[in-house]
């Protein structure tokens, strides 16, 4: 077993000599970035939690630069002064890696949003861009960029990056990690490289789903794909769940890989359908949102082959009259997470993924936590790659309640691992799971991870106590009975 150690008098130490050296350095930091884009006081609260809500903690400090130059410059001197930093782009993480927990400098790159270049099936784009804006620039070409997670409004590129970020298109077109091409990268001792382009061994894959533990991403290229000549959506609706999680097995068992295979539950559609985003779905036990794209021809095959399976699987097919139906039905989807406030003030969203025959087995369990622990649960999540988005309502300003809610979400993600799946689909490890990576992995495995990581960040000053779990006498700063939990509670 791991030893923390809770605010002990290292910590303390430390602490105060931060509060000491960040004074120092606030002018110096001013001059790097000016003075308007470095953040002190009650201010840095707004950048205490990413938004995985159950955890907060005010940085010290925020600093916001305005280009590479900028970046590489403040790297070096908190290296110089061994101050420890993370990295935060839009504050999406849902895994609570942009968490300081260990009182370190916030590195905001939001800032950083260009669009470099644009040539043949490439485009070259700053780690602050947000995702959508890729596409809004690529509206005038037959080209488009395949990663799209539902909070592609407002993530960005470089935390789609640290995260390997899927969303709905995975099936057919991967995660974020099979449209890196190239990457800058900023490492910890101060060094720039651009890595990738290569057939042979790729560096870049390293850094993709890192979290922000071995470097800054400065610059990414990315894969394009061209527009599909032919794009058709179906939903399906069943009377049962376990009718609909057949049905997404019987799909593929027919030989279709569908562009997006959406799962929506009766919880679900209830709240969509009290919200902005309603969608007219009908008020059934579950629907399938399927897209299936390609040359006409196939298409055309597809889909009857897909209305087949969902016949078989006992659903109803339903057809959008015409474009406004259908672009109602997949933003009804992307609402639902910001939706299930009908429910709840807060909930935590997990993203275990699983094989795709364990869905019946997995959403059964899913709903019996949710009555063990009586707490309200929602499904919406990926059911054509198996990451399971189950969002388990709390209240945030109740300690036992969070802690329950927490609770509940490692009992459903310990059952994933069990049923032959994995702690994370696409949101990461963070402080979230960072427990769950001594069930999934062995200690030999843990150490060759801690090897590598070492190996960048020799000073351990970027984004520590997150992702892998601290080897024993590493000191990790706990900072109150949530964190305790989520680092040291059982499983």
């Amino acid at each position: 077993m791991f030893i923390y150690f809770k605010l002990n008098s290292i910590i303390i130490i430390y602490k105060l000599w931060l509060k000491i050296i960040i004074v120092m350095l606030i002018d110096r930091l001013k001059e790097v970035v000016g003075e308007e884009w470095v953040i002190t006081g009650e201010d840095t609260e707004l950048y205490s939690y990413p938004a995985f809500i159950p955890l907060k903690v005010n940085p010290p400090i925020v600093v916001l630069p305005g280009n590479e130059e900028e970046v590489i410059e403040l790297v070096n001197l908190l290296n110089e002064n061994n101050v420890k930093y993370l990295v935060r782009g839009s504050g999406t993480s849902l895994s609570g890696s942009t968490t300081p927990t260990q009182g370190e400098v916030v590195i905001s790159l939001t800032r950083l949003n260009k669009i470099y270049s644009f040539e043949g099936y490439e485009i070259t784009v700053g780690p602050g861009l947000a995702n959508f804006m890729i596409n809004k620039f690529l509206s005038t070409s037959n080209l488009f960029y395949a990663p799209d997670p539902s909070s592609y409004v407002v993530s960005s590129i470089g935390g789609n990056i640290s995260h390997d970020s899927g969303g709905m298109h995975t099936p057919k077109y991967g995660t974020t990690f099979d449209s890196v091409v190239k990457l800058k990268v900023l490492l910890p001792d101060g060094s720039v490289d651009e890595i990738g382009g290569s057939n042979f061994f790729d560096p870049t894959s390293i850094f993709v789903g890192a979290e922000g533990t071995l470097g800054i991403i400065l610059r990414a290229t990315l894969r394009l794909f061209p527009r599909p000549e032919k794009s058709k959506t179906l939903m399906a609706s069943f009377n049962s769940i376990e009718d609909a999680a057949r049905a997404v097995i019987n799909v593929f068992r027919c030989g279709v890989t569908p562009a997006a295979m959406e799962f929506l539950d009766k919880n679900s559609i209830i709240a969509i359908e009290n919200t902005q985003y309603k969608a007219n779905y009908p008020i059934t036990e579950a629907i399938l949102l399927i897209e299936l794209d390609g040359y006409s021809e196939n298409v055309e095959e597809e889909e009857l082959r897909v209305i087949k399976a969902i016949r078989e699987s006992k659903g109803e097919i339903h057809v959008p009259k015409d474009e406004e139906e259908k672009n109602r039905w997949w933003w009804g989807r992307k609402g639902a997470f910001p939706s299930f406030a009908y429910y709840s003030p807060a909930y935590l969203t997990l993203d275990a993924n699983v094989p795709r025959s364990a869905l019946p087995t997995i959403l059964k369990f899913i709903y019996d936590i949710s009555k063990k622990y009586g707490l309200p649960v929602a499904n919406s999540f990926h059911a054509g790659d198996g990451t399971l988005h189950p969002l388990i309502g709390f209240n945030p300003k109740n300690v036992d309640e969070t802690i329950n809610a927490i609770k509940a979400a490692e009992e459903i993600t310990k059952f994933a691992i069990k049923l032959g799946g994995v702690p994370s689909g696409e949101h990461g490890i963070g402080i979230e799971k960072i427990k769950f990576m001594k069930l999934y992995y062995s200690e030999d495995d843990l150490e060759v991870m801690r090897r590598i990581r070492n190996s960048f960040d020799v000073k351990g000053l970027l984004n520590r106590c997150k992702l892998i779990p601290p080897s024993k006498g590493e000191i990790c700063n706990v900072v109150n009975k949530i964190h305790s939990h989520l680092l040291e509670g059982d499983i």
